[in-house]
């Protein structure tokens, strides 16, 4: 019976680690193929041949791997004399910013410079994305609204639609925005791991936006939008967001993967505005124009 008992043990022991090197070898192709999981849809060829969108300008930043695009659209009348709010605008990881329109559509409508941010390695874009390298990016977007005479530098947002909202929070992590706007977004690599059932993490590139609203300054605004129905971003995330940051508007949706701003509730742009116009006039009543701490021009 011992010796039955104990080759039962032993193939016990040998099952298990088994089981364990293979899950070990799982959760290490994962991250050596994580970019191509983060990032899926680059969509080269269907940027090959499209234009700026009238009304827009194209920007170009200069990193180490080549030139990352951006459309900037000005808001209408804002000069030295009338600075205007600005929002930076994080896309989804199968979208580019062509498919941002109506994203732009709305805060212009508004006031408000657009700037739609594209990744390195989409559309015509040079370079590989990546996390740190998305992260990268948006600072120095940020800096260089930051040192233009027509925006406000105390009233930059960051608005991200699903992967889009993770970057928005990592600027806001990073840099002192007026609003964050988080649509169908991930709480954190290791919760969109989890998802997937890989509990082993093997890369040191991580974003996290639920410690980011942790430790957000109380009074800048925060939107949080989700769908209940939603199978690409599932609502926890949402529910870890809200959990995150007690202060933040939360509006839940009946539908699945989509911007309820863009959509069925635009009107929750405008409220986050005015509460990011409030909260500046508060912070420097008789300086709503001065640099904010952190900002450098490029």
């Amino acid at each position: 019976m011992a010796l039955k008992l104990s080759g039962f043990v032993r193939a016990l022991v040998r099952s298990a680690v088994i089981a364990a090197v293979t899950y070990t070898g799982v959760c290490g192709f994962v991250a050596w193929k994580k970019e191509d999981i983060i990032f899926p849809l680059r969509g080269r060829e269907r940027a090959m041949h499209q234009v700026v969108l009238p009304g827009f300008e194209t920007w170009w930043l200069k990193t180490s791997e080549g030139e990352v695009e951006a459309w900037w659209r000005p808001a209408e009348g804002a000069g030295a004399e009338t600075p205007a709010p600005a929002v930076l605008v994080f896309h989804g990881n199968g979208e580019l910013i062509d498919d941002s329109r109506d994203f732009a559509e709305r805060w212009h409508g508004l006031g408000v410079h657009v700037l739609l941010v594209e990744y390195r390695g989409y559309g015509r874009s040079a370079g590989s994305p990546s996390i740190n390298a998305c992260r990268a990016d948006a600072v120095a977007w940020f800096d260089r609204l930051a040192a233009r005479a027509d925006v406000r530098r105390d009233l930059i947002l960051s608005h991200g639609f699903s992967l889009g909202g993770a970057f928005a929070a990592e600027l806001a992590g990073q840099r002192p925005v007026g609003g964050l706007v988080m649509e169908g977004g991930l709480a954190s690599l290791l919760e969109s791991a989890h998802d997937r059932g890989i509990w082993l993490i093997l890369t040191r590139e991580r974003f996290d936006a639920v410690a980011v609203l942790r430790h957000l300054p109380l009074e800048v605004p925060v939107l949080i939008t989700q769908g209940r129905g939603d199978e690409v971003v599932p609502p926890r995330h949402g529910e870890l967001l809200a959990s995150a940051r007690p202060g933040a508007k939360m509006v839940w949706g009946n539908g699945g993967h989509y911007p309820q701003t863009v959509t069925d509730r635009p009107e929750l742009l405008a409220e986050l505005l005015v509460s990011a116009k409030a909260r500046a006039a508060l912070a420097m009543p008789d300086k709503g124009l001065a640099p904010a701490a952190g900002n450098s021009a490029l």
